[in-house]
């Protein structure tokens, strides 16, 4: 036999024994395991993480819901670790984290959890991320759900004569009182150090407010030190009129037709304040199960 015939037969030979061995996924399929997989796919995610195929994989019961919706994540894990959790994290049409979480994965390879929609974090229609990782970061698998139909409306659990300002992921109620001014929105920003008041005025007027320091503070060397109060971005006359441990009491005077009033400090509340430490804790705690269980070490070894 000349070579490029036995060059042939090898091949042959060789392209026959990988067919032999690759796994037909078509013939595992169970529509059970995974209802919203399709019957177009050709394996489920449960089958091949079970063949360790995958190390980690993860579905939704369902792809599309609406604001008032129970969302059910389930999935499985080839490789269980004991001690180890599963990493949740839902990420929302902007890039923003709206959920975290930490599932502890069951004795036959499997993990579930729930969240609902009906957070104000997921207000917004589009496309959320479910996102999960167990240990490492490149152990990780992720599936997508959309939101659609109107959000509802979110009901103040503010008082008559409280301002409802949205900061750090919760809203705070501030007491205040005003004299030809209408309120039409608040929000406090950690970026700017501030808080701003969308308003209407049909007149000269006023108004007070009883600003908690965990909102909004302004001090130096442990010491209060003044406000900068800006009304349509011009400074504006002001006085504190009081202030204790939690609160510090300021009156704006507000000219006729002004619009938008911004009280600066030195301090406001962190933008995504409980969300943050919620993610924080999350990641910590990860770390330290993956550095205790594999001893990492931050110096080289040789």
């Amino acid at each position: 036999m000349n070579s490029y015939a036995l060059s042939v037969l090898i091949a042959i030979m060789a392209a026959a024994g990988t067919l032999a061995i690759v796994p037909t996924y078509a013939s595992t399929f169970d529509e059970e395991a995974c209802p919203d997989c399709g019957s177009d796919d050709i394996y489920t995610k449960t089958n091949l993480a079970a063949q360790n195929d995958l190390p980690i994989a993860v579905w939704t019961d369902k792809r599309i819901y609406d604001h008032e919706s129970e969302v059910v994540v389930s999935g499985t894990v080839a490789n269980v670790k004991p001690g180890f959790p599963v990493t949740v994290t839902v990420i929302g049409p902007q890039n923003n984290i709206v959920k975290a979480d930490q599932v502890e994965v069951s004795e036959d390879n499997t993990f579930e959890t729930m969240f609902s929609t009906s957070s104000t974090l997921f207000k917004a229609n589009g496309m959320y991320t479910v996102r999960v990782q167990y240990g490492p970061q490149e152990i990780n698998d992720k599936t997508t759900i959309e939101l659609v139909g109107e959000a509802p409306t979110e009901e103040s659990a503010c008082g008559d004569g409280e301002l409802a300002v949205k900061g750090g992921g919760d809203v705070f109620c501030v007491p205040f009182e005003a004299d030809g001014i209408v309120v039409t929105g608040s929000s406090v920003s950690s970026a700017t150090k501030s808080l701003i008041l969308k308003i209407e005025t049909e007149s000269d007027g006023s108004i007070s407010l009883a600003i908690p320091r965990e909102v909004l503070d302004a001090t130096e060397d442990g010491s209060d030190v003044d406000f900068i109060v800006l009304v349509d971005d011009e400074e504006a006359d002001f006085e504190e009129v009081d202030s204790d441990d939690s609160t510090r009491m300021v009156e704006i005077i507000v000219p006729e037709g002004a619009s938008q009033i911004e009280i600066i400090g030195t301090y406001a509340v962190p933008e995504f304040g409980t969300m943050a430490a919620i993610i924080l804790a999350v990641a910590i705690v990860s770390i330290i199960a993956v550095s205790a269980r594999t001893r990492l070490s931050i110096s080289p070894r040789y």
